[in-house]
């Protein structure tokens, strides 16, 4: 994975550092990167093999990203969506709207995975109260799973050991199996297998009351939590066909598996099973520069808009016109390419 050139630094030779990271322990000092590759200040060169947490999608130090983000910069760096329009959120919308399933064209821009998973959990429980369903607030999700690191992304997500320290703090929510059919060892063929994964999620919709449920979410390729984890085939139909017959809202979060990185725009391309509501971040904005977005159907926006509007957003979302540094120009060429 990484060549190297010369002798590993000494980082007790380093200056102090008044950042803290995850840990303690002190990683490789960055110097430059491009296309593949990243150097670092002692001269060593390494492969970038997994785009940073699988975010790098077009490679570092893309000239023509570069450029355009330049370009816009040269022209406005903030423009607050409160009051003003800008043309780069409206003309990368548009272009996002042509890749995703058909009828999911409202796009609504934010700065990162975990804001782009609550805000599709709030837009589903906003849609709910607007329209007479206030009941359903339970959003189920898969055991393990990871679905991001805030505390609403966090209660969605299936994992005792991230949980652990906030749950006195927050709504944890029900979880289903993850469809890891390859580890069972039974008589079942892997489409029998699907559908049994998938009727787990029936199972706990009855346990926990239909009109207590609102949603479902899950990752269509496995991310963090299931490395790579594809269901079997019959799985990602069944899903489908029991959101619709207890009326509850399929999430696809597809901050990771999105933009590209399964060989189609959505790892849910792949597969029988259209959401109601897709989380993308990650890959769309490829490092550049902070960007993810929530994309959904007209029928669940609109009751929102008619109530009052969307109670929801953050200051720095990358709908900025450009947004530091012109994420929205550089996320339209990602997605054109």
């Amino acid at each position: 994975m990484l060549k190297s050139q010369t002798p590993a630094p000494d980082t007790e030779t380093r200056l102090p550092s008044h950042l803290f990271y995850l840990s303690s322990l002190r990683r490789p000092l960055v110097d430059r990167a491009e296309g593949i590759y990243i150097w670092t200040q002692d001269g060593r060169r390494f492969i970038d093999g997994s785009s940073g947490p699988m975010v790098a999608n077009i490679g570092h130090s893309n000239r023509n990203v570069l450029d355009a983000m330049k370009r816009q910069m040269d022209r406005a760096t903030f423009a607050y969506r409160l009051h003003f329009e800008n043309e780069p959120a409206e003309d990368l919308a548009r272009e996002l709207a042509g890749k995703l399933p058909e009828g999911l064209d409202r796009i609504f821009f934010v700065s990162g995975g975990s804001e782009a998973t609550e805000s599709c959990v709030k837009l589903a429980r906003q849609w709910a109260v607007a329209t007479g369903k206030a009941s359903r607030w339970k959003v189920i999700t898969r055991f393990p799973s990871y679905h991001g690191g805030t505390l609403g992304a966090l209660a969605v997500t299936g994992d005792d050991a991230l949980a652990e320290a906030f749950t006195p703090m927050m709504q944890v929510m029900p979880t289903v199996p993850a469809p890891a059919a390859w580890r069972d060892r039974d008589n079942l063929s892997m489409e029998q297998r699907g559908v049994r994964y998938a009727d787990m999620l029936e199972e706990k919709i009855l346990a926990e009351g239909p009109q207590s449920v609102l949603a479902f979410i899950m990752e269509p390729v496995g991310g963090a939590a299931t490395a790579a984890l594809v269901a079997p085939d019959s799985y990602y139909p069944r899903i489908r066909e029991i959101c619709d017959r207890y009326g509850i809202l399929l999430i696809h979060d597809e901050v990771m598996s999105g933009a590209g990185r399964t060989g189609k725009f959505l790892g849910g391309d792949h597969f029988d099973c259209k959401p109601d509501i897709v989380a993308l971040s990650k890959g769309l904005g490829s490092g550049y520069a902070p960007l993810g977005a929530l994309a959904a159907s007209m029928r669940l926006v609109q009751p929102l808009l008619a109530s009052g509007g969307f109670q929801h957003g953050h200051t720095m979302p990358a709908i900025r016109s450009p947004a530091p540094p012109g994420s929205p120009c550089l996320a339209k060429w990602i997605v054109s390419t």
